[in-house]
């Protein structure tokens, strides 16, 4: 059938459009495979593989990754939104399988959702950017008001938002995916449809048949999740490489850290000529925790010559236990502030020394 009106098309011409089909009265699916052999900015689309694991992960390679990511009516939420777009993704050998599920009116939610779940399996884990505070609440209340099983029970879910956070949160304006593809990608969208409009661009088709934006909010989303699959690879190479991608080593040790303290250590240890005061005290403590008192020590060395108290503090306590050198010990509490903790030290020290010298 041909468009109706001005700038208005039928379901059946918008799925042409888009290069999809009609699965459904209202449901357009669209499937693309996006050849590995090409490149998103500076990135070659082939480093998707092998599957990318972050600090704490284990045996993800045994799990289907699936790239997630929706188009809605609204950014708050609630009951009154719902997803008009939704698209996963998967990586096989040579390209990326994207699927999108568009729908074109009310009525066909349930068969969108329906659909949408029929992807995926019990040996899958999501990988969103915001989904589990955005996304997954979303289509999980969407579920529940169609009265259909919804289909995420027991799948793990990676958030790459949080990663992104803790990383780069400190040195980037902000964490938005768009962001990140310029930071970490080297990529910049050219005449993108900000995600802010596609709420009125779905809703001038619904109402007018109108679908110029429309598929522009498509190709939005096809974006998004490409950089997504794109994104987490790079971020497991920036963990790998943190100074090829300007990473913090402070911070990646602190991620380190809680599930591997030897790594953390050695991290930081490969940048201590870079170190600053916060990373120094860090690598002194793992350093300790580990038994490792030769670098101990000489790290607290160098921080107490600049008047750092929580390091002549160490120092102390370790020529009083450790090495047993209560002179050393002395000189240290001698450089410490006044304070009944502190005095109380130098006089247990003194004592211990005046103990020494009366069994010589």
């Amino acid at each position: 059938m041909p468009a109706t009106g001005c700038g208005s098309m039928t379901a059946a011409i918008l799925a042409e459009r888009l290069g999809g089909e009609s699965i459904a009265d209202g449901v357009i699916r669209i499937c693309r495979d996006i050849p590995l052999d090409s490149t998103l900015g500076s990135i070659d689309l082939a480093t998707v593989h092998p599957t990318p694991k972050l600090p704490g992960e284990i045996r993800t390679h045994q799990l289907r990754q699936v790239y997630i990511d929706t188009e809605t009516t609204g950014l708050s939420g609630g009951s009154g939104t719902l997803a008009f777009l939704i698209g996963v993704a998967v990586v096989k050998d040579e390209c990326m399988a994207l699927t999108q599920f568009l729908l074109t009116r009310f009525a066909a939610e349930g068969m969108l959702l329906h659909s949408f779940a029929d992807t995926l399996t019990p040996h899958d884990r999501l990988v969103s950017y915001n989904g589990k505070s955005y996304d997954l609440p979303l289509l999980l209340t969407r579920f529940r008001m169609q009265l259909l099983q919804q289909p995420f029970a027991g799948l793990p879910h990676l958030d790459l938002l949080h990663p992104v956070r803790r990383l780069f949160g400190h040195g980037w304006e902000n964490c938005r995916l768009q962001s990140l593809e310029q930071n970490l990608l080297g990529f910049a969208r050219v005449d993108d449809l900000p995600g802010s409009e596609a709420p009125a661009a779905w809703f001038d088709y619904v109402r007018s048949g109108y679908g110029e934006r429309l598929i522009r909010v498509v190709e939005h989303n096809r974006q998004d999740i490409v950089s997504l699959a794109v994104a987490h690879r790079v971020l497991a190479r920036a963990i790998e490489q943190p100074r090829a991608f300007d990473v913090d080593p402070f911070v990646l040790a602190r991620w380190l850290a809680e599930h591997d303290e030897t790594a953390a250590r050695e991290l930081l240890q490969a940048h201590v000529s870079s170190l600053d005061a916060d990373g120094l005290r860090l690598l002194g403590h793992y350093c300790r925790r580990a038994g490792d008192w030769l670098h101990a020590v000489a790290i607290w060395e160098k921080l107490a010559a600049t008047g750092c108290t929580e390091s002549l503090e160490r120092l102390a306590k370790y020529h009083e236990h450790i090495s047993k050198d209560l002179a050393a010990a002395r000189r240290c509490c001698e450089r410490l502030p006044q304070g009944a903790e502190y005095d109380q030290r130098r006089r247990r020290i003194d004592r211990k020394m005046f103990s020494k010298q009366i069994k010589l």
